[in-house]
């Protein structure tokens, strides 16, 4: 294992969870713009920041960095534009907190699609990592979950298991770039948003606010998700993002007032805790491998 690019992806991750972290408030300061019309304008914000990083990066070869996605590229820009969807319509029907919490469930989701499609041996730790997680996620739901935040909750659970399948299949072909998959993928959501809507009836405020989302909060975040899951295996690369739903719920409470109940916060503390360990602990086992290596 490359330590170098074991330690860049895990710090990729990592910022990527903190970026997307402020996903849930941002949609909350829109006025008056529905799903649809954030999810059009998000996606052109999206995919614009991934084709400037593309025209940067490959320059004269961007038509063949295209072609080298193949079909594992066109699957993760279906699937990762089908996830933007449901992301959105999920946080505009649930509070942010619930939103936040239910996306603590990937490492779960990410564990089973690595073990069975991609034959990974999952260690102890990691498996004593994720255990820990899903009973932080088991205390914040042991309060119930709003009757009312139903439809938005079952929503946003699509949201984890489609970040799964994107991290399986970044990581099955690490030697791929797939940057031109993720620009696809704002291309998918875009089409499919404009192909259902039927008036635009958006003001200045959610149109500008939906595209500094779609380039900065939610470009950036999907950019570093796409450089650091290369490197690390899809269960443990969950691990790392679980930054977002931990600090979720916290720019929620600071910023709209939306204060989780104490179960959810002992809860988040319990995932956090458990994250934190595996973190740390990959970083020593990286130092060891390091010294052995010399």
């Amino acid at each position: 294992m490359n330590y170098n690019k074991e330690k860049i992806g895990a710090l990729c991750l990592i910022g990527a969870g903190i970026f997307l972290s402020f996903g849930g408030t941002l949609i909350k300061y829109m006025e008056s713009a529905t799903p649809l019309e954030i999810t059009v304008f998000r996606s052109i914000g999206f995919s614009s920041i991934m084709m400037f990083y593309i025209l940067v990066k490959f320059k004269s070869k961007t038509s063949e960095a295209f072609k080298n996605i193949g079909y594992s590229g066109l699957l993760i820009a279906f699937i990762v534009g089908i996830s933007n969807i449901l992301y959105v319509f999920g946080m505009s029907k649930t509070s942010v907190a619930n939103g936040g919490f239910l996306l603590s469930t990937s490492p779960l989701f990410a564990m089973v699609a690595s073990y069975f499609f991609l034959k990974k041996t999952i260690s102890t730790k990691t498996l004593i990592a994720i255990g820990g997680s899903m009973f932080g996620v088991f205390i914040m739901f042991s309060g119930g979950i709003e009757a009312d935040h139903a439809v938005g909750n079952l929503i946003m659970l699509g949201v984890p298991v489609c970040f799964a399948f994107q991290l399986t299949l970044i990581n099955k072909s690490p030697e791929i770039d797939f940057m031109p998959a993720t620009f696809l993928a704002g291309i998918v959501a875009l089409v499919i948003s404009v192909s259902i809507i039927s008036e635009y009836n958006i003001n200045t405020h959610d149109l500008l606010l939906s595209i500094f989302i779609g380039a900065f909060q939610v470009g950036i975040g999907f950019l570093l998700i796409t450089l650091g899951s290369r490197y690390i295996p899809p269960h443990r690369a969950a691990l790392f993002i679980l930054t977002e739903p931990i600090l979720t719920p916290i720019w929620a409470w600071i910023v709209l007032g939306e204060q989780p109940p104490t179960l959810e916060l002992i809860g988040g503390l319990i995932v956090f805790i458990f994250v934190a360990y595996r973190i740390i602990d990959q970083f020593f086992e990286n130092e060891n491998e390091k010294i052995n290596d010399n």
